[in-house]
C-alpha cells in the first residue's frame, strides 16, 4: 500500500524543511494552496518524490492551472485528481472531460447568474483585503 503525503506540505511552515523520505511514498499537490505552479516545481524538485495533482475545489479556471502544472512534469507516474468541477453547484467556466482526459485551455469566465448579496460581496472583499495586508 503507497502512503500518500496530501496536506503535509500546505499544513507545513516550512513545506521545505519536512524530511519526507519513508514517511510518504507519493506527494498529492494542489498548485494554488502551495503557492503557485514555479513553487510547486520547487517543492517536486526538493522532495524527490513521485507526484499526483489533484485540485483543492477550484473553478474550472483555478483546475486549468493544475492542468498546467501536470503538464509540465516530466515523469507523471500516476493519474490526476483534477475532475472535481462537477462537486461545485455551478462553476464560472467549463472544462470538458474527453475519455477520462481534460485538455488544458485558457477557459474564460462567465459570472453571469453567480451574483451574490450586497452584504455576501463586501464579506468576501474585506476577507480578500485582510490577507492582502498578511502578504
Amino acid at each position: 500500500v503507497k502512503i500518500v503525503g496530501d496536506e503535509i506540505l500546505r499544513k507545513a511552515v516550512d513545506p521545505f524543511a519536512l524530511n519526507l523520505n519513508g514517511a510518504v511514498d507519493i506527494l498529492m499537490l494542489k498548485v494554488q494552496p502551495l503557492g503557485g505552479i514555479t513553487r510547486t516545481h520547487a517543492l517536486i524538485d526538493h522532495h524527490k518524490l513521485p507526484v499526483v495533482v489533484s485540485s483543492a475545489l477550484e473553478s474550472a479556471v483555478g483546475i486549468n492551472y493544475g492542468l498546467v502544472l501536470a503538464g509540465s512534469i516530466e515523469k507523471l507516474e500516476y493519474g490526476c485528481g483534477l475532475a472535481t468541477g462537477s462537486l461545485l453547484s455551478q462553476d464560472v467556466a467549463h472544462l470538458g472531460i474527453n475519455d477520462g482526459q481534460i485538455a488544458i485551455s485558457s477557459p474564460t469566465p462567465d459570472f453571469a447568474g453567480l451574483e451574490v448579496s450586497a452584504d455576501r460581496f463586501n464579506w468576501w472583499k474585506n476577507r480578500i483585503m485582510r490577507t492582502a495586508e498578511l502578504l
